[in-house]
């Protein structure tokens, strides 16, 4: 993977690295984001209605956000701007990437050591300080953005289990959950990754959390826990989940290799 001149980074509060210029409207910085997640580019009326839905903006609005956001990028070593002007529909230029990009890559490497380096790139919740991100949960780009690090935490934490490292273990699944702690997948990882420790407060602590999470009040349309909602709606926790505690709890599922427990 070829180092991009500018990157856009989601996987925690939004940055953006190696723009020339700071940016003077916040939306035009939002428009950035926006085009660094949909590669193929956007028409005007397409990115306007994702960062401001049900709104009606004149042309002189969206003109200056756009002007703004190519100002602020700048131009690439080539001499050409990050974001041409390609008339009425905008697309960013390959110089352009983000960490998204950046850890697809390390987690398709073979090597399952690179699945600790991909992970290491995750530093918050995802998109954190953007005001204009519904966008995100409605066109898919979270829940895949989420389901990676998700997949690529797992693979981490069977892989360094099976090596004898629960500490390992522990700390992708909790990168990963700062990215999505709605997962129950990863609070069945982590349950694991504690019993692999010999963790018993550890373990009890994994499930307090999770409990936790499952009483919280919902908002149906944007915040869908996959591993937490029932199919009425209600937030519940899987019995795979309970299954697992109880028997991790109750130790006749020992984990190989693991550390003496601590009580």
């Amino acid at each position: 993977m070829v180092d991009p001149e500018v990157e856009v980074a989601v996987l925690g509060p939004v940055e953006i690295r190696g723009a020339a210029e700071a940016f003077n409207r916040s939306a035009a910085r939002e428009l950035v984001v926006y085009l660094a997640l949909h590669r193929h580019g956007s028409r005007n009326d397409e990115w306007a209605e994702a960062l401001w839905p049900h709104r009606s903006l004149s042309r002189a609005t969206l003109h200056s956000t756009a002007s703004d956001a190519r100002r602020s990028l700048g131009q690439a070593v080539n001499g050409l701007a990050h974001l041409p002007r390609t008339g009425r529909r905008l697309r960013l230029e390959n110089s352009v990437g983000t960490d998204v990009e950046r850890f697809a890559f390390l987690a398709s490497d073979p090597d399952p050591a690179r699945l600790k380096d991909a992970l290491g790139l995750v530093r918050g919740s995802l998109f954190a300080g953007l005001k204009l991100s519904d966008w995100a949960v409605f066109d898919g780009t979270q829940a895949r953005v989420e389901s990676m690090v998700a997949d690529a935490a797992l693979k981490g934490a069977e892989h360094s289990m099976a090596e004898g490292s629960g500490r390992d273990a522990e700390w992708m699944i909790r990168q990963a959950m700062r990215v999505n702690p709605y997962d129950e997948r990863l609070h069945r990882a982590l349950l694991r990754a504690a019993d692999a420790q010999g963790n018993r407060v550890g373990l009890r602590s994994a499930m307090d959390q999770l409990r936790a999470l499952a009483a919280e009040p919902w908002d149906p349309v944007s915040k869908l826990p996959p591993g937490l909602i029932g199919g009425d709606g209600c937030c519940s926790i899987h019995p795979q989940t309970m299954a697992l505690f109880h028997e991790l709890t109750q130790g006749r599922t020992p984990a190989a290799g693991r550390y003496p427990v601590r009580l």
